[in-house]
C-alpha cells in the first residue's frame, strides 16, 4: 500500500475543480482536506497482507475491491442519486450510508482508482451543453468502476448491479448502456471537499460534486430517473455496496 501525500491528494482532487478564488484561498481548503485525508489514512487497519479496513469500509488491495454498509431508504421514488450520506439529500435517493465521502475517497485512492470524468458525457445530445467539463484521469481508465449491491433476506443472499435499480421514466426500462460508472472524485471549494459538505456519493443526474456519476444517455436530465421497485429490496434492508474495477 502506497502512502498518500498532501501534494498527491491535492493533485487528484483538483481534477475538474478549476482555480480557487482569492477568498477561497484564504480559507486554504486544500490544506484542510489534506489533513482530513491524512487523518483518515491514519485510521486504516491492516487485516491481512492485502486487506484493510477504514471504519466500516473493507478494502481488498489485490482485487481492488471496496465494500461498505448502506441502508435501503426508499424503494419507490423519483431519484437524482443512488446513494447519499445519511445527512445528505435523502429525499431523492435509494440508499444512505454512515460512511463519509472522505473515508471512501481515501479507500478508492489506496485501491489505485484515480478520479477523472473522461467519457461521462459521451452520449450527450449534440445540441446540449456540457453539464461540467470532462477531465482526464492521471491513470488512463482508472476512473471506470462497476457498482453492485448485496443483501440478504430470510437467509438468502442477493446481488444486483446498481444499474438495475433505476429506470428511465420515458422508456420504463433500466439504462441499457450503463455497464460502467465514472469515479469523478467530487471537487473542492471554500467549503473543502464538496462531497463531504453535501453528502453526495452516486449520482444518476450529472453532479460534479458527487464521487460517482452515471454515464448513461440522459444523465443531463433531472426529470426522467425513477427507482425500479421490483428489483430493490424492502425499505430498511441492510445493503453492502461493492466497488470493483471495470473490465
Amino acid at each position: 500500500m502506497h502512502s498518500i501525500t498532501p501534494r498527491l491528494i491535492a493533485a487528484l482532487l483538483l481534477l475538474g475543480s478549476g482555480l480557487l478564488s482569492a477568498q477561497e484561498a484564504v480559507v486554504d481548503p486544500e490544506k484542510q482536506l489534506a489533513e482530513k485525508m491524512a487523518a483518515a489514512q491514519g485510521r486504516l487497519q491492516k487485516t491481512s497482507p492485502t486487506q484493510y479496513t477504514l471504519g466500516t469500509i473493507q478494502i481488498d488491495a489485490a482485487k481492488r475491491e471496496i465494500r461498505f454498509p448502506c441502508t435501503l431508504l426508499h424503494q419507490q421514488i423519483p431519484i437524482e442519486y443512488i446513494l447519499v450520506h445519511e445527512t445528505g439529500k435523502d429525499h431523492e435517493t435509494i440508499l444512505t450510508t454512515a460512511v463519509t465521502p472522505i473515508d471512501l475517497q481515501v479507500a478508492l485512492l489506496l485501491a489505485n482508482y484515480t478520479p477523472g470524468s473522461t467519457g461521462l458525457f459521451a452520449k450527450l445530445p449534440k445540441d446540449e451543453p456540457l453539464p461540467f467539463k470532462e477531465q482526464e484521469p492521471k491513470t488512463p481508465g482508472a476512473h471506470r468502476v462497476q457498482l453492485a449491491a448485496e443483501w440478504e433476506i430470510d437467509g438468502k443472499k442477493h446481488t444486483s448491479p446498481l444499474s438495475q435499480w433505476f429506470q428511465n421514466s420515458d422508456l420504463r426500462v433500466p439504462p441499457p448502456d450503463l455497464d460502467t460508472w465514472i469515479f469523478n472524485g467530487s471537487k473542492i471549494d471554500n467549503r473543502g471537499f464538496v462531497a463531504e459538505s453535501e453528502g453526495s456519493f452516486i449520482a444518476v443526474y450529472a453532479d460534479a460534486n458527487a464521487l460517482f456519476n452515471s454515464p448513461a444517455a440522459g444523465n443531463h436530465r433531472d426529470d426522467i430517473w425513477i427507482s425500479l421497485p421490483k428489483n430493490i429490496p424492502p425499505e430498511g434492508t441492510a445493503v453492502t455496496l461493492v466497488i470493483t474495477p471495470a473490465p
